[in-house]
């Protein structure tokens, strides 16, 4: 176990790796929140966006709420979000929605969020915005939905 300075240095680097990692989280702008509907295979059907240059960096962040499931515990989700602009894609990234509870304690967290794409928009216009499944989906997940936010800090 780590004491005294050590460890607090420790916890203070994680923290900043931790904040550094979640800018598509918590920095730039919320614009909206768009519920996400579920789609044959265990995706979600595609969403219009409006974006423009204006808006750069943008960050796309999926959110949704675990079920109490016991017998999901240590189960997860994977999924391909795809943003096209004119129906050629521009911005592509596969990412894991994972259940964080355990059969001692079946609640775990209550939700999740996690960026799914970081895209610069070149020009005005209506994008789509597509997730599916990759495999068999393992995890209920209860309002599923996707966080638009504007200006966002990017890492350098």
């Amino acid at each position: 176990m780590l004491t005294g300075l050590p460890a607090r240095k420790a916890w203070m680097l994680a923290l900043l790796l931790l904040l550094v990692a979640c800018d598509g989280l918590f920095t730039g702008a919320q614009v909206t929140r768009f519920a996400l509907q579920p789609a044959p295979g265990g995706g979600f059907a595609p969403l219009r966006l409006t974006l423009g240059p204006e808006m750069n960096p943008v960050a796309l962040n999926f959110s949704a709420e675990y079920t109490a499931d016991p017998a999901q515990a240590g189960k997860w989700n994977s999924y391909v979000a795809v943003l096209s602009y004119k129906g050629r894609p521009i911005a592509t990234g596969a990412f894991n929605i994972n259940s964080n509870a355990t059969p001692e304690a079946p609640v775990g967290a209550v939700g999740v969020s996690q960026t799914m794409l970081l895209v610069d928009a070149a020009e005005t216009g209506d994008y789509e915005l597509s997730i599916t499944a990759y495999g068999q989906a393992r995890l209920t997940l209860a309002n599923p939905n996707v966080e638009l936010r504007r200006n966002i800090r990017r890492n350098s």
